[in-house]
């Protein structure tokens, strides 16, 4: 028996053994750094996509279908796009200048988007509105302010997934069946309410989030009711503003005030446009006219009330109308 050949033999076998452990070892490892890194690159390429698609919509005006190649959790958190939760390796963020308007976590294989453009007097920015099929919105109208209402709903897209009902018809317990497919529910009384957003979650089963907005279409303000039925109170700047405070609940302010810095940019670019007209024109009228114009676009930039908003959009609008009236040059 030759010992010392199985002695080699069975080092052989021990170091084959070894050798091969530690290889496989190398590849699960490769593969499973591999795998994650194809999450990482896969959640970057969806917030990627996603923001390149606004972009595209963003030209136009309209509804739109966003479909997804799988089911995605997507974040629009104020000023940012994300993809997955937060401590996952698949978890990807992307800042945006983006004015967004939603439910701020949207989760499934599709996406229903809305463009408008907001102008206030002028052209300001596009206002996104997104939302998907577990967010439901219902508008609530009563005798009053129906026509309004109505008129208003008329102009969101079927895609939105919202529905309208009179407050007299009005029961909560209408939508349970829905309440238990949904992430969230936000509910828009069109004048005071007697609900409750605790009022509301009983009559639903589950754990379904639920939102409450009181608009008065008068003032131009309302009531935000979180989930836990603590209060802001907001104001709106045209109806494309009332719409984005529907679609986006308690994530409404931050986005507001996202459009309100891109407004204050546009205001100083027609400010610097109406004293480059003035130093061409030779016409006093005109000159005048222009000047006064340029007063209140400086006003215009610095101030922050409701009342002052729509004071000085009026003063502007009826100033471009007077200057068009006259044949001079257009402060928009």
């Amino acid at each position: 028996m030759n010992k010392k050949g199985d002695i080699n033999l069975m080092f052989k076998w021990i170091f084959g053994t070894i050798a091969g452990a530690v290889l496989l070892s190398f590849f699960v490892s490769f593969s499973v750094t591999h795998l994650e890194g194809s999450k990482v690159l896969e959640g970057n390429k969806m917030v990627v996509f996603i923001d390149d698609k606004l972009d595209a919509l963003g030209l136009g005006e309209g509804g739109n279908v966003l479909e997804l190649e799988d089911e995605f959790l997507i974040g629009f958190e104020c000023g940012s796009i994300s993809a997955g939760e937060w401590e996952d390796d698949n978890y990807a963020e992307r800042s945006t200048d983006k004015v967004i308007f939603s439910a701020g976590r949207l989760e499934g294989e599709t996406i229903n988007m809305w463009t408008q453009k907001w102008e206030f007097p002028y052209r300001v920015v596009t206002f996104n509105y997104l939302s998907n099929l577990k967010n439901y919105y219902v508008l609530v109208h009563d005798s009053d302010n129906s026509d309004d209402v109505l008129d208003l709903a008329n102009n969101i897209p079927n895609n939105m997934n919202f529905q309208t009902v009179g407050s007299s018809d009005f029961n909560p317990s209408d939508f349970s069946g829905q309440a238990k497919y949904a992430d969230k529910f936000t509910f828009v009384f069109f004048g005071s309410s007697d609900y409750t957003v605790k009022r509301i979650k009983n009559s639903f089963y589950g754990d379904v989030k639920v939102e409450i907005i009181e608009v008065n279409l008068n003032v131009n303000t309302a009531k935000i009711y979180n989930n836990y039925g603590d209060i802001e109170d907001v104001f709106y700047l045209g109806d494309e503003m009332l719409y984005g405070l529907i679609f986006s609940g308690t994530g409404y302010t931050c986005a507001k005030d996202r459009a309100m810095e891109r407004f204050r940019t546009i205001t100083q670019i027609y400010n610097y446009k109406v004293q480059r007209l003035m130093g061409k024109t030779n016409d006093p009228d005109c000159l005048n006219l222009l000047n006064e114009g340029r007063r209140m676009l400086n006003t215009f930039l610095s101030v922050n009330s409701k009342s002052e908003f729509y004071n000085y959009f009026e003063k502007i609008e009826r100033q471009n109308r007077g200057l068009r009236e006259k044949s001079c040059s257009t402060i928009y």
